[in-house]
């Protein structure tokens, strides 16, 4: 009697396709898929963002509390694997304190980690920020960072009121009430948010970085202004570009004059002025009162003046002093809006300020001639809005909001790189 044929060696619960002698091609030719598909999405700078997915950073890292009482938020990303290009790093935000964007970060090639804005570590700036002395009315949060002011931006100008340090005006037969700049001065120029905490925030996870929006009740802004009122600001952060929006709803039962800015301080990185070259989108500035910084109401040319800076390529800044505001402004030929550039050229990186919403006419620069940074504001209003100076076709910019409706401001930051032969020189 013949033995019985013998049987191949299958374990049980074993798939047969692993015994099929496919198997291993089958994962040889799997992984390789998968690196050629990383190795493709590195060259195209998308690697960092398969590694955010698969390591997310937790959204919106809140620090100890800051300045208003409030915790500190801090946004934060995953740099590029690659780091070729300069790109943002982190932003450090006050929701106690009007939402100021205290600092933001970039990964400069050669330089490491850079904080881009003028502004106090954050222990030093909680111990300046306390809302009194100096600090009254928030007063400090509009010397650092990127406060944003509301409800109106730039500077307004009032009558000094029996009560020392504020100054009011009528609006439709409506008294406003607002604090001075200083002691005896008829501006204005803080806003009335600066020292405003949010009654809530909410943050998320963006691609290729993160988001938070703060939202702010502040009523009648303690009485001083004709209706009640709420404000959002948003803040997205990713690799190359920050958007910021704000918007203003009249939330009561009349109307509301609003206007909508903010005023960022710009660090020069490389502390070298005579290698910075500066875009400003405008040929025109409003006219001031030399001594008392009162708009006239008249706007003038720069052309041919060394507050010229509206060349595409960028004009060397120099130890020109600047304190202007810039109106009129001009769209490039590719662009859809206009565009205002700062251009450290020795270090061979830029920062773009482009505003997103038309309603934004007006750019505050203030650049002291023997300090390396530069404050460049988009605002949607002129100096002096609710002056009658403007009582023009033209009109302020002022937005008067009825119940129930709501005004937007939008701006994006960005940050690039280029070469020398892009930008102009110092001569």
């Amino acid at each position: 009697m013949s033995a019985a044929p013998r049987r191949p060696d299958v374990r049980p619960g074993r798939p047969r396709f692993v015994n099929s002698g496919y198997f291993t091609p089958t994962l040889i030719a799997v992984l390789c898929a998968v690196l050629v598909a990383i190795s493709w999405e590195r060259g195209r700078g998308n690697f960092h963002r398969l590694t955010n997915a698969v390591l997310p950073t937790p959204p919106a890292a809140v620090g100890p509390t800051g300045p208003g009482g409030e915790e500190v938020i801090h946004l934060i990303r995953t740099p590029d694997a690659v780091g070729s290009d300069p790109e943002f790093l982190n932003a450090t935000l006050l929701p106690g304190r009007g939402m100021n964007l205290l600092q933001l970060t970039a990964l400069i090639p050669g330089h490491g980690e850079v904080p881009l804005l003028m502004s106090p570590p954050l222990d030093q700036a909680t111990q300046m920020l306390t809302g009194s002395g100096p600090d009254s009315n928030g007063a400090l949060s509009a010397t650092m960072g990127g406060a944003f002011l509301v409800p109106w931006a730039g500077r307004l100008v009032g009558k000094p009121s029996a009560n020392n340090g504020t100054l009011q005006m009528l609006w439709l037969g409506q008294r406003l009430t607002f604090p001075a700049s200083s002691p005896g001065s008829s501006l204005s120029t803080l806003g009335l948010l600066l020292d405003r905490g949010a009654d809530s925030t909410h943050s998320d996870m963006i691609l290729d970085g993160q988001s938070v929006e703060a939202v702010f009740h502040p009523g009648t802004f303690s009485g001083n202004w004709p209706s009640t009122g709420s404000v959002h600001v948003r803040v997205d952060l990713s690799g190359h570009s920050m958007d910021l929006t704000v918007t203003v709803q009249n939330t009561g039962a009349s109307p509301m004059p609003v206007g909508i800015g903010w005023l960022p301080y710009f660090n020069i990185a490389s502390r070298d002025r005579a290698r910075t070259s500066v875009v400003i989108p405008s040929s025109t500035r409003l006219e001031t009162n030399r001594s008392t910084g009162i708009p006239t109401g008249r706007m003038v040319s720069v052309f041919g003046t060394p507050l010229e800076f509206d060349r595409a390529r960028g004009t060397a800044l120099g130890h020109t002093g600047i304190d202007e505001t810039y109106v009129h402004l001009t769209t490039g030929i590719l662009a859809n809006s206009p565009i205002a550039e700062i251009r450290d050229t020795a270090w061979g990186y830029g920062v773009r300020i482009l505003p997103l919403t038309a309603n934004i006419k007006a750019l505050r620069i203030i650049a002291p001639a023997d300090k390396p940074w530069i404050a460049i504001g988009p605002d949607t209003n002129f100096d002096d809005a609710l002056g009658s100076e403007w009582n023009t076709s033209e009109g302020s910019g002022i937005t008067t909001l009825q119940p129930g409706d709501s005004v937007q401001w939008k701006v994006r930051v960005e940050i690039f790189t280029f070469t020398a032969g892009d930008s102009a020189s110092a001569t």
